[in-house]
């Protein structure tokens, strides 16, 4: 059910601009996540307590887009529950920390971040996803990427849930042959991320490359990897485009 409604997520995108919601971003950051990532990036062993399983909702959001959209239509905020996903049906926004990387770095390797990096030296595009996933803005992307997917579908008449509630009862998806994660949904997930890689790099964008930037922002590696020629030149011409209009495309990323 889940994956079915995500799909359609990505199919029924209305408004495709930067959600202004960085003071949300960083609230959620703040409290469920900074406290782990410090510890984790001080060379403290991963362990379960480093980031707090939580449920709060939407009525603890500060930004005038984030009010407007809990007056409009509430939602449950479920943490480090497993996956990161907007459910209109459910009501829910759920962000966590990369649960399978964190299985991996526990349960594989005892905790030893640098271990379990290392056992992926010779699998680059693991290895550079992995090396990504315990830091303020991967974390901070997904959750920026979330809260957009609901403020789109809120201010929009919820026509997300109602068009999954229709295809939903007539059990059709119609991805029309496109890798989902292309489509105009995903790169307006995608742009969040990107965003919130800057707030953390402006300093040194410009002398970033996009080669560099896919590899520093997992969701982009994932996208890029398992695409055949054409969706990829397709996807890169996209991305690219939107980040140049959002002000967000450096230099050498060209």
């Amino acid at each position: 059910m889940r994956d079915k409604i995500k799909r359609l997520l990505r199919e029924n995108l209305i408004n495709e601009r930067l959600t202004d919601v960085d003071s949300d971003v960083d609230l959620i950051y703040d409290k469920f996540f900074k406290s782990g990532i410090d510890k984790f990036e001080s060379g403290e062993k991963l362990t379960r307590s480093f980031f707090m399983v939580g449920i709060t909702n939407t009525n603890i959001l500060e930004s005038e887009e984030a009010r407007k959209a809990h007056e409009l239509n509430p939602c449950k905020i479920v943490v480090n529950v497993g996956s990161n996903y907007y459910n209109p049906v459910t009501k829910v926004i759920s962000v966590s920390v990369n649960d399978n990387a964190f299985n991996y770095v526990f349960d594989v390797f005892n905790g030893d971040f640098n271990a379990a990096l290392e056992s992926l030296k010779d699998i680059p595009y693991q290895y550079n996803n992995l090396k990504s996933d315990f830091s303020e803005a991967r974390i901070k992307g997904s959750i920026h990427h979330e809260l957009a997917h609901w403020i789109d579908d809120t201010m929009n008449k919820q026509h997300i849930e109602r068009r999954i509630e229709k295809q939903m009862k007539a059990n059709t998806i119609n991805l029309k042959g496109i890798p989902v994660t292309t489509t105009k949904m995903e790169i307006q997930g995608q742009i969040h991320n990107i965003k919130q890689a800057y707030n953390k790099h402006k300093d040194i964008w410009d002398d970033i490359t996009f080669d560099e930037l896919v590899k520093m922002v997992p969701t982009l590696n994932v996208v890029l990897k398992p695409l055949n020629d054409k969706f990829k030149k397709q996807w890169i011409r996209d991305i690219k485009t939107r980040m140049h209009r959002e002000g967000l495309l450096g230099k050498k990323m060209v």
